[in-house]
């Protein structure tokens, strides 16, 4: 089987985020089918509805309502719904609430404090996978819920006292057992490859044939690859990403209209303006007037 490396923290541009999904059959939502696949970032995941197998490392199990999973940084891995769910006629719904976040944002507390040791040994051993069940489960999944609306400090307080859950129940075993697999090959994932130069080089002109060469593609084939991972065109999430970042330098800089619509990698303030009010509803001084008052 091929293994897709990837990586989500340039896609859902946060370090860490709880998705609620209600789909057909299990999916990610940055691709179009489901693939056997890895990332940095760790991975919690409780299935409310739905049935089939799961794939972890090298360990095949069977998975239904109530399965929840945590696994650590690069472990190869595939929830496949039964094939019931992808008949035409299938009623099937298939729910979970997945949960990631990229190590990297914690790893200086937990190997600094004493206190975060136990999810720190936690994390070293979900390289192997870590079923969780019982009351531990229960716990968790109700405090998922609720942290599915929430922002900020909140939601990180709400992830620390998940993970320190699994760190110190009983209610948890081990799913791989032997380290050893072997997949038919590795292939990048390109749709990461292409975001991570577009935040990279927002304040720069970014040509269609630039992204299209770094993902090995021609330019047709290219728009129809992106638009199918993204569901939108280059050039609107291209605009989305550059306006994002204009509203940034708004509010936290004193700097001109015209200075940040060169730092944006807008070729002039006019074309800036005209597009920050098609996305914004307002012209940029008039979002930065409503921003200040709303201080």
């Amino acid at each position: 089987m091929r293994l897709l490396r990837t990586e989500l923290t340039p896609l859902i541009d946060d370090l860490m985020k709880i998705d609620l999904r209600d789909q057909t059959f299990l999916s990610s939502p940055f691709h179009p089918q489901p693939a056997f696949h890895s990332h940095p970032e760790l991975e919690l995941v409780f299935v409310i509805e739905g049935f089939g197998k799961r794939l972890i490392g090298n360990t095949v199990e069977p998975f239904e309502a109530g399965d929840m999973v945590f696994i650590g940084s690069n472990v190869p891995h595939l929830w496949l719904s039964d094939a019931v769910f992808y008949e035409d006629n299938s009623n099937l719904h298939s729910k979970v609430i997945v949960t990631y976040f990229n190590p990297k944002a914690f790893v200086q507390i937990f190997d600094s404090f004493k206190e975060f040791h136990s999810i720190r040994d936690m994390i070293r051993l979900s390289s192997k996978g870590i079923r969780i069940y019982g009351e531990t489960r229960n716990i968790i999944a109700r405090n998922l819920v609720e942290l599915s609306d929430k922002e900020g400090f909140k939601k990180v307080e709400g992830l620390l006292q998940i993970m320190n859950l699994i760190a110190v129940s009983e209610e948890k075993s081990l799913i791989v057992n032997d380290d050893s697999g072997h997949f038919d090959g590795l292939y990048p994932d390109r749709l990461v490859n292409v975001i991570k130069f577009i935040k990279n080089n927002l304040h720069e002109q970014i040509t269609l044939s630039q992204v299209a060469d770094i993902a090995c593609m021609t330019r047709q084939s290219f728009c129809r690859f992106f638009r199918k991972r993204v569901k939108k065109s280059f050039s609107q999430f291209l605009n989305e990403l550059r306006i994002a970042h204009a509203r940034e330098l708004l509010i936290q800089t004193d700097k001109s209209v015209n200075d940040i619509a060169y730092l944006c990698g807008f070729k002039s303030s006019s074309h800036f303006c005209y597009v920050f009010k098609v996305h914004s509803g307002e012209s940029p001084v008039q979002y930065k007037q409503s921003m200040k008052r709303k201080e």
